[in-house]
C-alpha cells in the first residue's frame, strides 16, 4: 500500500492579492492622503483610512505606530511628488542651461497643472495647518526645503526670483482652493491671471 501525497496546502497556493508590507504602505499613505486633505491630522479617524484599503486598524498602526506618523508620512509623499514635477520640467527643458526664465515658466505650467488635483492641493494645506505639532512642522520644512533646493537647482535662479516665483505659487494654491477659476468678480481675476508664477 503506497502512502498517500499529503493535501496541497492552500496557504502555499498563489495568492495574487497578497501584499507585502511596503505594498502595504504605500497604499495605506495614498489613502490617507484623500483622507486627511478632508479632515486635517486631528478631525481624520484612522479606521475610516483602514477600511478605505481593507486592512484593520492593528495592523495599520503596526506599521506606522501613530496617527501623527501616518500624517507626516502622507505629508512627505504630497511634498516629494511636487518636489519631482518641478525637478522633471526643469530637466525636460534642459535645466539652467536652457535660461532661467524658460525652467521657471515650465516649472510653474507643471504645477499648475498639478494644481487641478485639489486632493494633492488640500493636503498640502493641510501640512501646513498641523504645523503646530512639532514633528509635523519638522517634516514640513524638512520636505518644503527640499523643494526649494529643487527649484534653485533646477533654474539657477537668483534667491529673489526664486522667493517672488514662490509666492506667486502660494497664490495659486489659494486662488485654487477657493475655486476662484469660477469667480467672475475682478478681484478673483487679480488673483488668478495678475503676476505671473512664470515671471522669472
Amino acid at each position: 500500500m503506497t502512502r498517500a501525497s499529503p493535501p496541497a496546502h492552500p496557504a502555499r497556493s498563489a495568492r495574487p492579492d497578497r501584499h507585502t508590507a511596503d505594498e502595504r504602505r504605500a497604499e495605506i499613505v495614498d489613502a490617507a492622503i484623500v483622507a486627511f486633505a478632508a479632515g486635517g491630522l486631528h478631525g481624520t479617524s484612522t479606521e475610516r483610512i483602514a477600511k478605505a484599503v481593507g486592512i484593520t486598524q492593528p495592523y495599520l498602526f503596526r506599521l506606522f505606530g501613530t496617527k501623527r506618523n501616518l500624517f507626516i508620512a502622507a505629508v512627505r509623499a504630497t511634498f516629494e511628488r511636487t518636489r519631482l514635477t518641478f525637478e522633471q520640467a526643469g530637466i525636460a527643458v534642459g535645466g539652467p542651461r536652457t535660461g532661467t526664465e524658460a525652467v521657471l515658466v515650465a516649472m510653474g505650467g507643471a504645477y499648475w497643472r498639478l494644481l487641478r488635483d485639489r486632493t494633492l492641493l488640500l493636503m498640502q494645506l493641510q501640512a501646513y495647518a498641523a504645523c503646530d505639532d512639532r514633528e509635523v512642522r519638522t517634516a514640513v520644512r524638512d520636505g518644503f526645503g527640499t523643494i526649494v533646493d529643487t527649484v534653485r537647482l533646477q533654474s539657477g535662479a537668483p534667491d529673489d526670483a526664486v522667493r517672488a516665483w514662490f509666492a506667486q505659487g502660494m497664490l495659486w494654491n489659494t486662488a485654487v482652493a477657493m475655486d476662484l477659476g469660477r469667480e467672475d468678480a475682478p478681484w478673483a481675476s487679480v488673483c488668478m491671471m495678475g503676476e505671473s508664477m512664470d515671471a522669472g
